[in-house]
């Protein structure tokens, strides 16, 4: 049995195509999308068009950023609201997917939950944790909170959310974060996947890298709309997305509390942090028409 999973591909385009063409290649039993397909990124419907055109066995887990997406469709803020910018760009990629790829979005699974494979063995796929779909595994995860995000015992635990791979041995049970197709933050830019090979000797893991047309990925940010039309944090991804290193993270550690009581401006937080943390120098030099959406 072999298993494929992919995630956090975040309307990556190029990188997702190198993906599957190397999945075709190696020709899966199943292949796994585990979550954030969608958001955060500029290609979100053409990312899911694509998918959805493969011939292998496809199965779809829902990530945190399908649901902000359907809940940024289902519940619009006023735009009054204090964190009303902070949620702009999950209103602009549900708008690009449309209420037919929103309905269909709405139908994936949680989970992939096998107890017993032939052979006795088991495995569990999800984006976050047995806790949510936003509660992830990184290497930094302590061993004394890793048995409740696991739950009960399977021989191998494949997660993702982080966007940053690693793999371990746990108690007996194998334990892997596939990292992210579309925005790697682990300071390694190439797309990142991985598979799962089962057989009589157990589980085999290969942790795959692949290097994308970047140039062709930081482009669609500009021609997709997304950094002039979605509000203020799609500069930040974009830098992410440059550096391969977290932006979004640390300026939400900084800010948020200040942007949800209303005493600074979603806009005036993100300017402040590019500033603060050397990045608008980095944007000019990226040569990067933003200013506009902070007017």
């Amino acid at each position: 049995m072999k298993i494929i999973v992919l995630s956090d591909v975040h309307g990556n385009l190029p990188a997702l195509e190198v993906v599957l063409n190397e999945v075709e290649r190696r020709a899966p039993d199943m292949l796994v999308v585990n979550g954030d397909l969608v958001n955060r990124g500029p290609n979100s419907l053409a990312c899911l068009q694509l998918l959805q055109e493969q011939s292998c066995m496809v199965h779809f887990v829902r990530g945190n950023h399908e649901s902000f997406t359907l809940e940024a469709q289902q519940q619009r803020l006023d735009k009054q609201d204090n964190l009303y910018s902070l949620h702009q760009f999950a209103q602009w990629t549900a708008s690009q997917l449309g209420d037919e790829a929103l309905k269909f979005i709405s139908s994936w699974q949680k989970n992939i939950d096998i107890s017993e494979l032939d052979g006795g063995s088991s495995f569990h796929i999800t984006h976050g944790s047995r806790l949510g779909e936003r509660d992830g595994i990184s290497a930094t995860t302590p061993d004394n909170r890793l048995m409740d995000k696991l739950g009960s015992h399977r021989d191998l635990f494949v997660a993702s959310h982080t966007h940053k791979a690693m793999m371990k041995v746990f108690q007996g049970r194998i334990i892997v974060n596939t990292g992210s197709v579309g925005q790697p933050l682990d300071d390694d830019e190439r797309a990142s996947f991985a598979e799962f090979t089962y057989s009589a000797t157990g589980w085999h893991v290969e942790p795959i890298r692949l290097a994308y047309d970047r140039q062709r990925a930081l482009q669609d940010y500009s021609t997709s709309g997304f950094i002039s039309q979605a509000g203020p944090m799609p500069v930040l991804i974009y830098c992410e997305h440059r550096l391969s290193t977290m932006c979004v993270g640390p300026m939400m550690n900084q800010y948020y509390k200040a942007i949800e009581s209303g005493s600074i401006r979603l806009n005036d937080a993100v300017q402040e942090f590019l500033q603060n943390s050397g990045l608008t120098d980095k944007l000019k030099d990226w040569d990067i028409d933003y200013r506009s959406i902070f007017e």
